[in-house]
Parts: C-alpha cells; sequence; structure tokens
C-alpha cells in the first residue's frame, strides 16, 4: 500500500525537481537532512470493497517542506526564507486536484490541501483516495456437464 506514498514522492519531484525527498520518519526526526528538503508521510484511514476488483483506499498526506533558516539579503538577516509553494499548490488546480501516475498505476483524487507555517518549515495536510487494483483468483473451468433425470443419467 505505499503507491499513495510514492506517487506523492513523483508529484513533489516534477513540482521541486532539485528537492531531498525524505520517507524515513526516524532520520526526520533526529533531524539528519539538508535544507531544502521535503518529508512526506502517509496514513491510512480506510479500506473499502468499492468492486470485486477494486478497494478504495482512502489516506491522509503530510508534506513538510523545510527550507533555510537565515536570508540571505542585509535587510532580513536572520529571518526565515518562505519556502514557495505556488508551483505546488498551481500544479493541483491545473490537475483538478486528479493525479494519475502511469509510473505505479494509481490515480489520485485529493482534496484542497491545509497548510500550517512554522518557523522553518510549512507543512501541507490534505486526504486522499485512490482505488487499488485486487487480482483476480483462479477459478477452475467445467468442462463436462452431467445431466440426470430421476436417478438416471441422460448424457452416456
Amino acid at each position: 500500500m505505499d503507491a499513495g506514498l510514492k506517487t506523492w514522492a513523483e508529484i513533489v519531484r516534477l513540482v521541486y525537481p532539485d528537492l531531498t525527498i525524505l520517507r524515513d520518519r526516524t532520520q526526520w526526526l533526529a533531524g539528519n537532512f539538508d535544507t531544502p528538503s521535503v518529508f512526506i508521510e502517509t496514513d491510512l484511514v480506510s479500506d473499502k470493497v468499492n468492486s470485486p476488483r477494486a478497494n478504495r483506499i482512502v489516506e491522509d498526506v503530510g508534506l513538510v517542506f523545510h527550507f533555510d533558516k537565515e536570508r540571505t539579503t542585509e535587510e532580513d538577516e536572520g529571518e526565515p526564507i518562505p519556502f514557495d509553494l505556488a508551483p505546488f499548490f498551481t500544479f493541483l488546480r491545473q490537475k483538478k486536484y486528479l493525479y494519475a501516475s502511469k509510473r505505479f498505476g494509481v490515480a489520485l483524487v485529493i482534496e484542497p490541501p491545509r497548510t500550517r507555517p512554522e518557523k522553518d518549515r510549512v507543512e501541507v495536510t490534505c486526504r486522499y483516495s485512490y482505488l487499488l487494483s485486487v487480482p483476480k483468483l483462479p477459478v477452475p473451468k467445467i468442462n463436462d456437464f452431467h445431466i440426470g433425470y430421476e436417478g438416471k443419467e441422460l448424457n452416456p
């Protein structure tokens, strides 16, 4: 069920090709990463049967965009450089909050994200869903039919 997480990493890579992507929670919590970077984490909300061949997966995603702590200009020295999320939100709006990944075989239906700015990071959270294919189980085929009537077989 990594398809959602991998697809979000693909979206971030399309919008920000040079941004470091973190998926390891222990590394992120320890602070062992360079800025600018993004930490991506998904959480399963529900897994329901949608059809005999597909399940609807609903997950929450959290993207934490980390940026440099100090500005390089003289007038704003010491202030954080805000991370420009406009390309990310523009990309989602252009796709109408629906992203189909050919690489991972899922199409994310995304709810509008919420942001929460902090001192040195911006947290983006949203809920999304996708259909996950259920493999078809092999069924034995019936080759012979025997029709009987009152205990007597009609077909020899």
